[in-house]
């Protein structure tokens, strides 16, 4: 499937966590500046239309310290082996964490493999 969106989204290798939930840390799978899909092996309960705390761990090479940002929930899938969730930035993200990660995640998803050890 493809999906035309105005705003690219970048793959992450990121880890995250909702502030609520202690028990499960899941994988921020994408990330834009309007939103983020996040991944957990668990099935969690969220509201649609509620707002929750997203706390990302981005991956060491990228040596970014870990941020917070505020998104709605959207959707929710689960899956035979894992549990997806998206959510949308009512308001732009801001912080120099995010904005650093997101031009990091830019960068590697332009950059030349060899110059990111990906092939």
């Amino acid at each position: 499937m493809f999906e035309k969106r105005s705003v690219p989204r970048y793959e992450s290798l990121a880890q995250a966590r909702l502030e609520h939930i202690d028990y499960t840390l899941g994988f921020l799978r994408d990330l834009s500046i309007t939103g983020c899909r996040l991944e957990f092996s668990v099935a969690i309960a969220l509201d649609r239309g509620k707002e929750y705390k997203i706390i990302i761990y981005p991956e060491e090479a990228s040596h970014i310290d870990p941020f917070e940002i505020t998104g709605e929930n959207r959707w929710n899938r689960a899956g035979y082996d894992a549990f997806e969730s998206g959510f949308f930035f009512r308001n732009s993200p801001t912080g120099k964490a995010f904005e650093r990660y997101l031009d990091y995640l830019t960068w590697r998803t332009n950059a030349n493999p060899a110059e990111t050890g990906k092939p």
